[in-house]
């Protein structure tokens, strides 16, 4: 065995051991719908922690580029999907009538390429009984276009199964629609791009505004993220956005 196969292993077993012993922590964001919307149950995004990051005062995320190098994010998609079916199955069983949110689950790239992981997914949405829109499965613009033929593959499966998708870094460009009405996501979170000026130029606002009624016409939801302070989140409710998300609404919370 080479130096190169030799940490892959360790890093394989290390990730297989901290899996295993609970050293993954699920986190959630709440995004908020901007308009009242009666009836509407929670929306949240789903984020994963590394306990030794916190332990040692890392940045979030920090074990995440080892995984993608090693092509280990499968199994850490997978862990969430079990995870969290097996979280909500046991709140529904303490409190019948608890609203069961809508989770953003991000997605990698090589996931897309696991043509087991659909009914993978579709087992444990069956044995948790879960409502449809549990699952809204997250994938970055970059990692979509690169594996569009598995992506439409994985939707044709998950979508009859009660899943949705969302797109993100959604820049609004012509040929960023083209794409999206092929696809046909239920949700588009804007760039970062678009976003970081919006209280700040005019014409940002208007591109932003014009994103969110084209997708509207289409039948897809906008999500702002990134959103920091309280003079955004107000200036977005004029933009007919339809969903905000970030530390002027709620930081990251450990899921209980």
């Amino acid at each position: 065995m080479n130096d190169e196969e030799s940490i892959q292993k360790g890093i394989t077993e290390r990730l297989i051991s901290a899996l295993k012993q609970g050293e993954f922590v699920l986190y959630g964001q709440r995004i908020m719908p901007l308009a009242p919307r009666s009836g509407a149950r929670p929306f949240r995004e789903i984020l994963i922690r590394f306990r030794e990051e916190e332990e040692k005062l890392l940045p979030p995320g920090s074990f995440f580029p080892l995984l993608e190098e090693y092509h280990l994010l499968p199994y850490v998609d997978r862990w969430v999907v079990s995870r969290l079916a097996r979280t909500i199955a046991d709140a529904r069983a303490a409190e019948p009538d608890w609203p069961v949110p809508c989770n953003g689950v991000n997605l990698s790239g090589d996931t897309l390429r696991d043509t087991a992981f659909a009914d993978f997914t579709i087992r444990h949405i069956q044995n948790a009984r879960l409502p449809e829109a549990t699952f809204v499965f997250e994938i970055a613009w970059n990692v979509a276009i690169l594996r569009a033929q598995q992506l439409q593959a994985l939707q044709e499966k998950l979508k009859p199964a009660g899943c949705r998708f969302a797109l993100a870094d959604f820049d609004g460009s012509d040929a960023s629609f083209k794409f999206v009405k092929d696809f046909a996501p239920d949700f588009v979170k804007l760039s970062y791009g678009v976003v970081k000026e919006l209280n700040r130029a005019l014409d940002i606002s208007e591109k932003a505004k014009s994103i969110s009624n084209r997708c509207r016409a289409l039948g897809i939801r906008t999500v702002v993220e990134f959103v920091e302070d309280r003079d955004l989140l107000r200036h977005l409710r004029t933009l007919e956005v339809d969903f905000a998300q970030g530390l002027a609404i709620s930081p990251p919370e450990p899921l209980t």
